[in-house]
């Protein structure tokens, strides 16, 4: 039972995680359609250079 449940546990840290993710990631898509200032954290959301 214990090892279900810590199972369990991890499936849902790592949907929390991806969920997390996502969000942040679709958070900084919108607003670099808003505005183009410098963005410190820019170079970690530029996978394929596409600026």
């Amino acid at each position: 039972m214990v090892i279900v449940l810590g199972i369990l546990s991890l499936i849902s840290m790592c949907a929390c995680i991806l969920i997390l993710a996502s969000l942040a990631i679709s958070l900084h898509e919108k607003k670099s359609e808003i505005d183009n200032k410098y963005d410190p954290f820019s170079h970690l959301f530029e996978v394929y250079n596409e600026k």
